[in-house]
């Protein structure tokens, strides 16, 4: 939380907003233990332990599985997902850019509760199910002796696949401030600009971009849900009362696949800021 309040991310000192969403279950949290275990993959049952224990764990391991070489090298590419969280893992670009410096690309999916209609009028289906990427970078004028931040400054980007995150909305509500327009939904289908009825009155917040956003977040689900093992929709009451948050996370180490991967990376987005235009970064820190 600290790290993504830093960067000026809504995934900060705000879910303290509310402690229960981040509070690990009292009666039977354990801690994460590794299961389905093969020499480029595992799944992490977290035993109701906090959202980031289990996917600093599942990050971590991934990296693990293709950082090796020589007789135990595994190959390139590993995946690693977390179930049975309780909480959020707050923001992903964390553990993608701790993949980042280890020389890693790294890829990162979470499913979460019901906040998130497919379409405006329908019922919440979908968490605000982000994904994210980090990869290693060599800016192109650098030289290997240049051992300042911004050097090796690795790329990450992170998403929400909703018009706004879950704290967003939590943060204006604890405001009484207004959401932004078009982010959410009144019960009736019409955008509302209050985070109570969004949140509480049968509304639910919007995708981003439609039916793009709408696709992005069914993929989350079905990456980070179905594929980890975490709740599932139609199997479950809801994802809400389960509390069995998923992520899935893909480490590959690029230099199996191709040469001077991290300088390439640092001309492309050298390229792209020296464009114009805000350098097509975005966020809160663009490129």
């Amino acid at each position: 939380m600290t790290c993504a309040e830093l960067c000026g991310n809504n995934q900060g000192l705000v879910k303290m907003y509310q402690p229960a969403l981040m509070a690990p279950s009292p009666d039977y949290a354990g801690k994460p233990i590794t299961e389905r275990e093969t020499s480029t993959s595992a799944v992490i049952n977290a035993n109701q332990s906090p959202g980031m224990l289990a996917a600093i764990t599942a990050a971590d391991l991934a990296a693990e599985k293709v950082s090796s070489k020589g007789e135990n090298d595994n190959g390139p590419i590993s995946i690693v997902s977390s179930y049975n969280s309780s909480t959020s893992s707050g923001q992903l670009a964390f553990y993608v850019e701790r993949m980042a410096r280890k020389g890693l690309i790294g890829i990162a999916f979470a499913n979460s509760p019901e906040f998130v209609a497919a379409a405006p009028g329908g019922e919440a289906v979908f968490g605000t199910n982000p994904l994210a990427v980090g990869i290693p970078a060599r800016r192109s004028d650098t030289n290997d002796d240049d051992d300042s931040t911004t050097a090796n400054q690795p790329f990450t980007f992170d998403m929400a696949t909703s018009a706004i995150a879950l704290f967003g909305v939590l943060s204006a509500k604890a405001k009484n401030e207004p959401l932004p327009p078009n982010v959410a939904y009144a019960k009736d289908g019409s955008m509302t600009t209050d985070a109570t009825e969004a949140l509480e009155g049968g509304g639910a917040i919007a995708t981003f971009g439609g039916h793009k956003g709408a696709g992005l977040a069914l993929c989350v689900e079905l990456l980070a849900g179905a594929l980890s093992g975490g709740a599932v929709l139609g199997q479950v009451e809801s994802k809400k009362v389960a509390k069995s948050w998923g992520h899935t996370f893909i480490a590959i180490r690029p230099e199996d696949l191709v040469d001077d991967y991290d300088e390439k990376v640092g001309s492309i987005l050298e390229t792209v800021k020296a464009s114009g235009g805000g350098g097509g970064g975005g966020g809160e820190n663009g490129l």
